[in-house]
């Protein structure tokens, strides 16, 4: 059994009115925060601080809403297609079952996990903290829970569906009949809900009122580091002795370990899998025992031969350009950091921040093709089924945007530094 190591001092916990940003790791002080201002890095332009306007709660009644409209939406009928004296009717989840019938596994996980599982728990992760705040009672795994929440917010999707549904409408709607029902319209305001109430969300409040310590150090005037969960300062000696936040429990280190070489390694299986998802059918559809079938960017042609360029438009630069841009940028950042580039360190700072924004958005040809598959099943008439590409793309997609969980930003300031950590 190992002995504790008594020579290092015990670290000690404080608050101190700083912010670090996590993004190019400049420490800040705050003077004065506007409650309707924001507070962004003097060095980089990323946004430190939202405003303390944003009460949590708002938040709080709007997660009760929340879990409200989220229960309708999955429970009452989502949509109808009617073609000739046939209907179909769906749910949200009968994409998923369809699916798991034509043993999709991947993809019916995908899909599931996305617009189901995440939601739902980041519903009730958000009852149990705005709540519990809302009557100044702290309770147990709150900690854990928020930590969780920070976290799984990318994965989250609710969104990139309700896109999806009006792509897909869009594409049936000159050969079928379209009706949109009750689950339909709560899952709309469950989508404006959702997104308010993240606006409303003040992490910093909300890390403050489950831990007030905020400064973690051993020594006086050590290098610290931020948490990019909590946004801690933790100092270097606490890092090298845990690698772990002592606010909220994450893992911590002064840079994430091997980030480039994590990064390149996703970077090209994403490049890999993208030349099948492109070359390879995405879907087949049989009308009138016609078989044909559609890839990516034949999809966007079809699109704009029936004159629909406000919906090809949209699927072009979600499912073929914000692929292609993220791949670019990736490799871009991974080389100037690779050869220690100096220059434009704020416009890859940048870019940087726009494709942790825009990468997850490609996920909308996964999601068209689950609902063309729950819903378009009239036997001869007309059917549709999923092709290995979808795969292939939903692939790509989760990939590029853990790619982006491990590239470490703040390698491209470290060169500006003499003193790199390692």
């Amino acid at each position: 059994m190992e002995q504790a190591d008594t020579t290092m001092p015990k670290s000690h916990a404080q608050h101190r009115d700083w912010l670090m940003c996590h993004d190019c790791g400049e420490l800040q002080k705050i003077v004065a925060i506007s409650p309707d201002n924001e507070m962004v890095c003097f060095n980089c332009n990323a946004v430190l601080h939202s405003g303390e306007a944003r009460r949590l709660e708002w938040a709080s009644a709007l997660a009760v809403t929340a879990l409200i409209l989220f229960v309708l939406s999955n429970a009452l009928p989502f949509i109808t297609l009617e073609i000739g004296s046939q209907s179909q009717t769906a749910t949200i989840l009968d994409g998923f079952w369809a699916l798991l019938d034509r043993n999709q596994w991947i993809l019916a996980g995908m899909v599931i996990t996305t617009i189901f599982l995440f939601p739902l728990i980041e519903i009730l992760a958000f009852l149990y903290l705005l709540l519990p705040y809302s009557y100044n009672r702290h309770l147990r795994g709150q900690t854990a829970v928020l930590r969780w929440l920070v976290r799984a917010q990318t994965w989250s999707m609710l969104e990139i569906f309700m896109l999806s549904t009006v792509v897909a409408s869009v594409k049936l709607a000159d050969m079928t009949v379209l009706r949109l029902e009750a689950g339909a319209y709560a899952f709309f305001l469950l989508v404006g809900v959702l997104i308010l109430a993240y606006v409303k969300l003040n992490r910093r409040l909300l890390w403050g009122w489950i831990n007030t310590n905020n400064y973690f150090s051993t020594y006086e005037n050590e290098t610290v580091f931020d948490c990019k969960i909590c946004q801690a300062m933790v100092g270097e000696s606490v890092i090298e002795k845990t690698h772990e936040c002592p606010r909220c429990r994450s893992e911590l280190h002064k840079r994430i370990p091997h980030s480039l070489e994590k990064t390149t390694a996703l970077v090209l299986a994403s490049a890999l899998l993208y030349i099948p998802a492109n070359i390879l059918p995405i879907m087949t559809y049989t009308s009138l025992g016609i078989t044909e079938t559609d890839t990516i960017f034949s999809g966007v042609v079809e699109l704009l031969a029936e004159g629909l360029w406000g919906v090809a438009l949209v699927v072009f630069v979600a499912s073929i350009l914000v692929p292609i841009t993220k791949l670019v940028i990736l490799t871009y950042l991974l080389w100037s950091v690779k050869v220690g580039m100096r220059r434009g360190a704020k416009h890859r700072a940048f870019l940087y921040r726009l494709m942790e924004v825009v990468g997850r958005w490609s996920m909308v040809d996964v999601f068209v093709v689950t609902l063309l598959v729950s819903l378009v099943q009239f036997g001869f008439i007309y059917t549709v089924e999923p092709e290995s590409a979808i795969i292939a793309f939903g692939a790509v997609v989760i990939l590029t945007m853990v790619a982006a969980e491990t590239f470490d930003a703040r390698l491209i300031w470290d060169v500006l530094d003499e003193k790199k950590p390692q």
